[in-house]
């Protein structure tokens, strides 16, 4: 497809792309499927229909049709309160924490921010995780506004377990994969070295370059599960179907319906300016793309972006997923694959490049106050080394290194600059994230992350 090789070669001269694969279906024909470049750079070897790819929060929607599948069975329903299913459960909001359903985390209303740093202090213990989510502060009141949050989808695959005495890994396997012939392996679990698996890249200045995997495999039900091009055929398949492939249901077609009923508006604009009212449903994005009903989520994690959805009224759904990070290959693929299930394709999609250069900004969000560091000696820093502790989050420690202050926290080692009179700024390159800490004349600290709306986190100092 001449348009298709076009956008990949626009988008791979100027951000650098390793590879990826791509399939739209409609009406139970295949509109499109292919595989490109890379999956090892270093290795020349190439992307095949068979090469694993890490979804990261397109999994998601594999957590929501294990819950689904629940509430057809009468395990649970989308509005119980999720202490009368598991009353261990807490929050720091204690309306909150007697209220919230499952419909409430997997819409990403619960007042709740990111708070995605404390998943870089790799865990293995699900049950660990989710009740760390009792020492998070909230951003916003419980059902005030939309606020993206993986824990709580943690939290929701750790409750499908708890009803079912199984692993999220296992129930995925045996009520998805089974059943529609999936590939199916998982983060932190199945190594993706000893495999035909995509790398995972970053780019700078268009030149592309390796980066760790994602490992835990605490956190996978937000994100943790890793298919191949012919997988993610049957399940864009069975989801343009509403629900059933080859004759096998997985869920019911009420609980395919409520999957993708918007629950809280998202505010902003699509990158598309013909892709209007964003809402979310149940790890779906609902929209009206061209004047008809769309579905869809996005996937990002080190070194991969993937993309899914579907047309409930056309029959048609696609996928893709790519190993390059900080591209707009997945939104400018995404709208290829759309306008080939509409037949409106367009001559050119630069002008989703060009969107996104204006929009993405993958420098550190400085004030002007902060770019403004000075220097700090050792004698300086002595007050602000050591440990600190969150229960939420665990321990962080602060060394002296090279003249700047560094923070240690699990898989990060971030260097911050000095701004006097206690306060600290960083910016970590691989999640553009920008850090701040504030140290207190007590000696105790509150660090605020970029990604977490106004949502300082208090850390007592290890004594």
């Amino acid at each position: 497809m001449e348009i298709l090789q076009k956008t990949i070669e626009q988008i791979r001269k100027e951000f650098g792309l390793a590879g990826g694969i791509l399939v739209a279906v409609k009406e139970g024909k295949v509109l499109l499927k292919e595989c490109f470049g890379m999956a090892d750079a270093e290795q020349n070897r190439a992307v095949d229909n068979k090469t694993i790819f890490q979804i990261a929060s397109c999994s998601k929607a594999f957590t929501t049709m294990i819950a689904g599948q629940l509430c057809d069975e009468g395990k649970m329903t989308w509005d119980t309160p999720v202490k009368q299913l598991m009353p261990e459960f807490r929050m720091m909001d204690k309306y909150a924490e007697e209220h919230v359903t499952p419909r409430d985390m997997a819409c990403h209303r619960t007042g709740l921010c990111r708070h995605d740093v404390m998943r870089t202090f790799v865990r293995e213990d699900r049950a660990d995780l989710v009740r760390r989510i009792a020492y998070f502060p909230p951003a916003f009141g419980f059902r005030e506004k939309y606020s993206y949050q993986n824990q709580m989808y943690v939290a929701l695959g750790y409750l499908c377990e708890r009803l079912t005495n199984k692993t999220w890994e296992q129930l995925l396997k045996e009520r998805i994969g089974e059943p529609l012939g999936m590939d199916m392996y998982f983060r932190g679990i199945d190594s993706i070295e000893d495999k035909n698996a995509a790398m995972p890249y970053s780019q700078k200045d268009g030149k592309i370059y390796r980066v760790d995997e994602v490992v835990g495999k605490a956190s996978n039900p937000c994100g943790g599960l890793y298919t191949n091009l012919d997988s993610l055929e049957r399940w864009i398949r069975m989801l343009a179907n509403g629900g059933e492939l080859d004759g096998k249901r997985l869920i019911s077609e009420k609980g395919f319906a409520e999957l993708i009923k918007p629950n809280i508006c998202i505010p902003g604009r699509s990158a598309h300016p013909q892709e209007l009212q964003k809402s979310y449903a149940l790890a779906w994005i609902t929209a009206v793309y061209k004047g008809h009903p769309i579905a869809f989520h996005s996937g990002s994690t080190n070194g991969f972006n993937s993309m899914v959805g579907f047309f409930p009224e056309e029959n048609a759904a696609f996928a893709l997923s790519v190993n390059t990070v900080d591209t707009p290959a997945y939104n400018c693929l995404k709208y290829l694959l759309c306008d080939l299930i509409l037949d409106d394709v367009d001559k050119d999609y630069s002008f989703l490049i060009e969107a996104y250069k204006r929009s993405v900004n993958l420098g550190p969000d400085y004030t002007e106050e902060e770019t403004k560091t000075i220097p700090l000696t050792k004698t300086e820093a002595e007050k602000f080394l050591g440990q600190y502790y969150n229960p939420g989050y665990g321990m962080m420690e602060f060394v002296y290194q090279d003249g700047q202050l560094r923070q240690h926290y699990g898989l990060m080692d971030q260097e911050f600059h000095y701004l006097g009179e206690g306060k600290f700024v960083g910016f970590e390159v691989m999640d553009t994230r920008t850090y701040r800490a504030n140290f207190t004349e007590d000696g105790n600290l509150w660090m605020r992350f970029s990604t977490d709306a106004n949502c300082p986190i208090f850390f007592e100092k290890a004594k």
